[in-house]
């Protein structure tokens, strides 16, 4: 009998199939992209657990955000390239 009691990280729950299905269940009333979603959420948890930064985080969404919403209105700094 496993008597492991201990927490759960959360970094574990975020392949949870029922946490996977409570997103789904949110993201599909919405018209925007449903993966984009919880893609977004897994990281946003990760960035909250230090497993990511918010610049790689930023950096990996920009353009996604864009594409999707044709704009990407986040309260973050873009880096500006001069290419």
């Amino acid at each position: 009998m496993n008597t492991d009691r201990s927490p759960r990280r959360m970094a574990d729950v975020l392949d949870d199939e029922e946490w996977e299905r409570t997103v789904e269940d949110v993201l599909e009333e919405s018209a925007h992209d449903t993966e984009l979603g919880k893609r977004m959420g897994r990281d946003a948890i990760r960035v909250s657990i230090g497993e990511m930064s918010e610049g790689e985080f930023q950096e990996k969404y920009h353009e996604d955000v864009v594409e999707e919403f044709g704009v990407d209105n986040r309260p973050t700094k873009q880096v500006k390239s001069d290419e």
